[in-house]
């Protein structure tokens, strides 16, 4: 049976396609961040009226899908890059 564009229905329940696209499908993970930088999410994040995971969601998203790299070369992405990444954000909005 092909769904592709078309709407699935499961029950009484009708689901969109794209409800099961990649960027519509969150896996949790577990990562260290150094704590200034975590702060500095946050208070990011609470001005912008978002949580803090979303906006290391888009900060990440915006690393990986960007044309350009603002970062240089483009890098492996660890939690090593990650972290680096979040810092350079945190200072670009507090300058």
């Amino acid at each position: 049976m092909n769904t592709k564009n078309k709407d699935i229905i499961i029950g009484k329940v009708e689901i969109d396609d794209g409800e099961f696209s990649p960027q519509n499908t969150k896996i949790r993970v577990t990562t260290m961040l150094d704590e200034d930088a975590l702060v500095g999410l946050k208070e990011i994040a609470q001005k912008k009226g978002v949580k803090y995971q979303t906006l290391l969601n888009k900060i990440v998203r915006s690393y990986v899908h960007d044309s350009h790299v603002p970062y240089g070369k483009k890098e492996e992405l660890t939690e090593e890059t990650v972290r680096k990444i979040v810092k350079e954000e945190l200072k670009k909005k507090r300058a």
